[in-house]
């Protein structure tokens, strides 16, 4: 145990200034257990660190664990709680990499009812959702998900400038007001194009050249596959490489070109092996899902529209392939992503790109016009290269000040 005491205390000593988050804000550790999910790269890690630094530092009774680390391949989980508990009063315990402890589920479920007065705070994979069920921990965790960086938090970072968080509602009446304000940022469209391509993950501040980011990326895919993916569904290997391909062939594609037949065909799959991988990788972070209606479930038949989680992979993945990303899409995608992590339902729309809430949004660059939208009510064009909104027109980077 003494291993994992000094790992601790060598990564809080480690661990560098941070850039506080609108995450870290609405956090709470208002509940005996909770989970940080999301996807690799987005800073889940980086927040249980810092959450025991700011409120457990000098505090013997607190620990950080990664349930990776090679002490579990000896010791499970739950008498590394109970050892912890007895010797140090343990009142708070954070595990990362959760999901890679086999476990997991009913050794928590076991720590949780044996210790009535341990906090847990956990992470895991954005895959860790499917199997929160299990063994009743649906009524004993709650799950916080954690996604990358805003616009707005990119802003923040890289100029050290607070900006305000813009709920839809107040963007939508006032998209000239809010917009003016944020539109005097020196160079704003600028920062706007680079947070296109490397600003989404936060680890973006580690890297001095884009290769070397885009590399990085490539590696979380691959990690996110063959690792987190592989292991929760136990795929053998060529299934794991068609899940990739799957992957490189949404980064390349049109998201309304996606026809699941033609992939079934090209990768030598039947139709419903094709749909349960796209949910796997839906599920894992790696995919977002355009649904049709707000009928039933994120599933793939309800799905009309397939995007690549972010707009930093779609870049990532194409400049791996010596493509071009598509503006379009990742006009759409950019959106679509920003509303999803500030907690807004996004849907399909037949008479604009996107529905959310009670409004319609068509999104595209500056020329776009409005015919496809006319008559349509609520409905706004969202532009691209512009920087101040008027009533019936919102700049695009807007959406980024959502959260």
């Amino acid at each position: 145990m003494d291993i994992l005491i000094e790992t601790y205390h060598r990564l809080l000593d480690e661990v560098k200034p941070l850039y506080h988050r609108h995450f870290y804000d609405l956090f709470k550790l208002d509940h005996r257990m909770i989970g940080i999910v999301g996807g690799r790269g987005v800073g889940k890690t980086t927040f249980l660190l810092h959450y025991l630094r700011e409120n457990w530092a000098g505090k013997e009774d607190a620990i950080y664990i990664s349930a990776d680390h090679l002490f579990f391949s000896e010791t499970t989980l739950l008498d590394f709680v109970d050892q912890f508990y007895k010797e140090h009063a343990a009142k708070i315990i954070c595990i990362d990499e959760i999901h890679k402890y086999s476990n997991w589920g009913q050794e928590l479920k076991n720590i949780y009812d044996s210790y009535p007065k341990l906090k847990i705070i956990f992470s895991g994979s954005s895959s860790i959702n499917l199997i929160k069920g299990r063994c009743d921990l649906s009524r004993r965790a709650i799950l916080n998900r954690m996604a990358g960086f805003s616009f707005r938090e990119f802003l923040e970072c890289k100029l050290r400038k607070n900006f305000p968080v813009i709920a839809l509602n107040n963007l939508i009446d006032n998209a000239f007001d809010c917009s003016r304000d944020i539109s005097n940022t020196p160079k704003l469209l600028g920062y706007f194009k680079e947070y296109l391509a490397s600003g989404y993950y936060p680890i973006f501040t580690e890297f001095e050249n884009y290769n070397a980011f885009k590399d990085a990326l490539i590696a979380v895919v691959d990690k996110t596959i063959y690792e987190d993916v592989s292991n929760f569904y136990s795929l053998k290997t060529s299934n794991l490489e068609a899940l990739r391909k799957l992957i490189y062939f949404i980064a390349t594609s049109s998201p309304g070109e996606i026809n699941i037949n033609k992939l079934a065909k090209s990768l030598r799959k039947d139709h419903s092996t094709i749909s349960e991988y796209l949910e796997m990788l839906r599920e894992s972070g790696l995919l977002r899902f355009l649904l049709i209606d707000k009928r039933g479930h994120a599933l793939i038949r309800n799905a009309e529209k397939i995007y690549l989680s972010n707009t930093n992979l779609a870049y990532a993945i194409c400049m791996n392939l010596g493509k071009d990303v598509d503006i379009g899409s990742t006009r759409e995608l950019f959106v679509i992503s920003q509303l999803e992590d500030a907690g807004y339902d996004v849907f399909y729309s037949k008479s604009g790109d996107i529905s959310c809430d009670k409004y319609v949004f068509e999104i595209g660059g500056k020329g776009k016009g409005a015919s496809q939208i006319k008559g349509v009510e609520n409905a706004f064009l969202v532009k691209d290269d512009i920087l101040i909104g008027n009533k019936n027109e919102i700049p695009l980077y807007m959406f980024g000040f959502l959260k």
